[in-house]
């Protein structure tokens, strides 16, 4: 078969192995991908709910909103890596907005995460086919990375996806020769850079630090770089960050506005959340279960982990390097049980906002990948050593393990796994070595091991539902309250109304699931949801769901004993109350019960828009949160609900969309009109076309004043950083168009090397 023809049918054979992963949704239409160890999935509770939202808009309207009103009373949807607004790749969703399309979206980031692994492989590390192809699939397949597929984190996919294609642009920009070459490769790094800018922040922080290792390593660890070279080489690299900042500018200057707004000034303690403990780590590597979770898993493959072994090489600086960044993440992975942890927490720019430690496994899983490629190159090559001593140990070692725990009871995919995987990998490698099988033969028969160790695991960790078991939680009550009349939220302290249920029946909520919110929102819903005073929900403290569950307590009983402050919620015009347990209060008033869910009539809600006299208004117009924020705020609510009564047609709404609400008002004195919307900077105002102040009532709602007599009020949610970062992005876009179809860029497909069948030595 010739070189090119081999190529192509092995990297074909590395698509179709990863696309297997979804064959089961093939057998039902609209399959959702679920995990097998929890009832929820982020891609329905997180991502559906936003594509939803842009969806409709877009067809109404043909643009894409920058707000979301749809939970947490409201959120910069243009700041949201999760909602992928600004990926071009993500509008697929925009047209498939289902579990169709969202599986397609995953498949179509695995494969490109194995085809950038391959790439990797062939292009910069000069490994043959098949060696690539085992490559490939470590990393694509790896129990980490599907894992939180499973968990539905499309966005962390996708992010993760470019990572390969990021390291190997950063590697082939030392290789370049020409100015022209540097800078294609400098701006195809800062590409994929972007890319991740627009999807996930936890990635893009990885990849930085990996390519900037890798750049002082190659620099001044490898020995291959001349000084002479140092300036040019400093120059070029300079263009990555220059070229992902223009290129990912949208997405980014509206995070950056956020981050000021946000709850995650993470503290050590929370930042080294969801980390493994070393029996944890020790286990979930040679042991995985799929039982644990997402943030758990920790495999990367029992075949790939022997292969590493011999990836690794004394005159091959850059192997060194590779097991440098598996020992960091797996030392990473253990929190603040090593110093690791702590000094990247407070060293490293960016890294005490984000959490979940055990992720840095990642990348820990693309090294590998490398190495384990590297190691089945040399065997390719023949040049694999055999100690006959150390070797039939390990085996012995591992299949006595596996099987001595079959043995007693725990006969599964792990413990079968571990007795038979390495095995036949040390049997395989000596069978090559002693010149028993053709390198090719046994090269082959690994890439397969390989790929029948990570899908086999991988199958553990995913189901697929049709779509009407996954909006089937809270269906009824969701379905009852659609519908009710007028323009209202609700709020349920046991989790009773799902977001994308609520997102598809129309209903905004105050409660939520989010990883970033507002900071002083979360500080509001901790009194008005009563639950700050709680010994397991600590003040101030982080929680991507609001309500924040305590831990080792059932979402339906968990705020049982705790009555919400129904004033307060009033203030976020929370009509109805949603809840799994009876809430007898005064002012609520139990409207039905449908499967277990209460459904209650808040007395205490106030309308979406009202107005406060000037004077009235006054002493609630501040931006920060004062020390005696709740008397303040239930006055307000007192105040508001007197003059409402006194006035309750004043305003009237008459458009209500994610980034523009219109308004009538009928004053008879100067007044404030105050809607009960996060007050957040980027919204603008226009009383009869004449520009208007928004300002923040009670440090908390948007509040613009008005004067006597009958008046239309436009408010328009229009970011100044998002204007900004949109033109950015589009004149860098066009530029790299330009110097495409102009200069050009490298190309990223060499036949003799990416799909040759040789390759240098």
């Amino acid at each position: 078969m010739p070189g090119h023809v081999r190529g192509w049918a092995v990297g074909s054979a590395l698509v179709i192995g990863i696309c297997a992963l979804f064959l089961p949704a093939c057998l039902q239409p609209d399959a959702w991908l679920y995990p097998t160890y929890s009832p929820h999935s982020d891609l329905t509770v997180i991502h559906w709910p936003k594509v939803h939202l842009m969806t409709t808009h877009w067809r109404a309207t043909g643009e894409l909103p920058l707000w979301t009103p749809a939970n947490l009373s409201g959120m910069p949807l243009a700041a949201n890596q999760l909602a992928m607004r600004f990926y071009p790749p993500a509008w697929l969703l925009l047209l498939m907005p289902s579990g169709t399309g969202f599986n397609l979206f995953l498949a179509l980031h695995l494969g490109w995460a194995g085809l950038g692994t391959w790439w990797l492989l062939r292009r910069v590390f000069r490994v043959d086919a098949l060696p690539a192809l085992l490559g490939g699939w470590t990393f694509a397949l790896s129990g980490k990375l599907i894992a939180h597929m499973a968990g539905g984190h499309a966005s962390l996919i996708a992010a993760a996806a470019w990572m390969p294609w990021a390291f190997g642009a950063t590697s082939q920009l030392f290789d370049a020769t020409s100015v022209r070459a540097r800078l294609g490769w400098a701006v195809w790094a800062g590409l994929a850079l972007a890319a991740q800018l627009a999807t996930h922040m936890l990635i893009v922080l990885y990849t930085s630090y990996l390519l900037a290792a890798w750049a002082l390593w190659q620099m001044f660890c490898s020995g291959r770089v001349e000084a002479r070279r140092l300036g040019a080489l400093v120059s070029a690299l300079g263009v990555i960050p220059l070229s992902a900042f223009a290129l990912g500018a949208a997405p980014l200057l509206p995070l950056i506005e956020l981050w000021g707004y946000s709850n995650r000034a993470l503290s050590l303690e929370e930042a080294g959340a969801y980390a493994l403990t070393p029996l944890q780590l020790g286990v979930a590597l040679f042991l995985p279960q799929s039982h644990a979770g997402h943030e758990a898993v920790a495999y990367l493959g029992l075949v790939p982990l022997v292969l590493a072994g011999w990836g690794l090489r004394r005159d091959d600086r850059r192997t060194w390097f590779l097991a440098g960044v598996v020992l960091i993440a797996l030392l990473y992975a253990l929190g603040r049980a090593t110093p690791c942890f702590e000094l990247v927490y407070r060293f490293a720019p960016g890294m005490a906002s984000v959490r979940t430690p055990a992720r840095a496994l990642i990348v820990g899983a693309l090294a590998l990948a490398v190495l384990a490629a590297l190691g089945g190159q040399r065997l390719v090559q023949g040049r694999i050593p055999w100690h006959s001593r150390v070797i039939p140990a390990l085996a012995a070692v591992t299949t006595m393990s596996g099987g001595g725990l079959a043995a007693l009871g725990r006969a599964d995919r792990a413990t079968l796994g571990l007795a038979c995987l390495p095995l036949a990998t040390v049997l395989t490698l000596g069978l090559a070595a002693r010149g028993r099988w053709h390198a090719s033969l046994a090269g082959l028969v690994l890439a397969c091991l390989t790929w029948g160790d990570l899908v086999s695991f991988g199958y553990t960790l995913l189901r697929f539902i049709p779509a009407q078991e996954a909006f089937a939680p809270g269906a009824a009550a969701a379905e009852y309250l659609s519908r009710q009349p007028g323009l209202w939220r609700s709020y349920s302290p046991s989790y009773s109304l799902p977001p994308h249920v609520a997102a598809r029946a129309g209903i905004q909520t105050a409660d939520g699931v989010e990883p970033v919110h507002l900071e002083r929102y979360d500080r509001f819903m901790e009194l008005a949801g009563n639950y700050a005073h709680l010994p397991d929900v600590p003040a101030g403290h982080f929680s991507v769901t609001i309500p924040p569950f305590p831990p080792g307590r059932p979402l339906e009983r968990a705020f049982r004993d705790v009555p919400p402050n129904l004033a307060l919620l009033g203030l976020l015009n929370v009509t109805y109350v949603v809840s799994a347990f009876a809430l007898p209060m005064d002012d609520l008033a139990l409207l039905t019960q449908l499967e277990h869910v209460y459904i209650y009539r808040n007395h205490r809600a106030l309308p979406r828009a009202w107005v406060l006299p000037t004077e009235v208004a006054r002493p609630f117009l501040y931006p920060d949160i004062p020390t005696d924020w709740q008397p303040q705020l239930e006055a307000l609510s007192r105040s508001a609900a007197t003059w409402h009564s006194a006035m309750p047609h004043a305003v009237v709404i008459q458009e209500y969309q994610p980034d523009r609400i219109v308004l009538a008002a009928r004053v008879e004195r100067a007044s404030v009109l105050v809607l009960s919307e996060n007050w957040y900077p980027g919204w603008r105002a226009w009383v009869d076309d004449v520009p208007a102040e928004v300002r923040p009532v009670a440090g908390l709602l948007r509040g613009v004043p008005l004067e006597a007599g009958e008046h239309r009020v436009v408010l328009a949610y229009q970011p100044l950083s998002a204007r900004i970062g949109i033109g950015i992005s589009t004149m860098a876009g066009v530029g790299l168009l330009l110097f495409i179809a102009l200069i050009g860029a490298p190309r990223l497909v060499s036949r003799p090397v990416l799909v040759g069948g040789k390759t240098p030595r």
